[in-house]
């Protein structure tokens, strides 16, 4: 089994990798709180922000709710989940695309 504390990280390392491979070490995404999404959109221009904003928080929110399971601390990750997340990396590519 795995623990969902790791994918957690785990998944919070693939979307900051997504964004942080389209700008210099000086704009880049620092995590997946709302403070650090905020800062990161001041940053890099909140108009070029504006559509990839709620992604990431929703993306945030559901790296989040894979670690608020304490008393499920080593059942696997949902299958519905994993995808949920793999969905919203494939929107947050097309929108980085398109918005930078």
């Amino acid at each position: 089994m795995t623990n969902t504390f790791l994918n957690r990280v785990s998944a919070e390392r693939r979307v900051l990798s997504v964004v942080n491979g389209r700008f210099s070490r000086t704009n880049q995404l620092t995590g997946l709180s709302r403070v650090a999404i905020a800062k990161w959109c001041a940053s890099v221009g909140l108009e070029r922000t504006v559509s990839i904003k709620p992604i990431l928080l929703s993306l945030a929110e559901k790296c989040q709710r894979l670690s608020d399971r304490s008393n499920e601390t080593f059942h696997q990750i949902e299958q519905h989940a994993a995808a949920s997340i793999e969905r919203h990396l494939v929107e947050l590519e097309g929108e980085l695309e398109r918005c930078m």
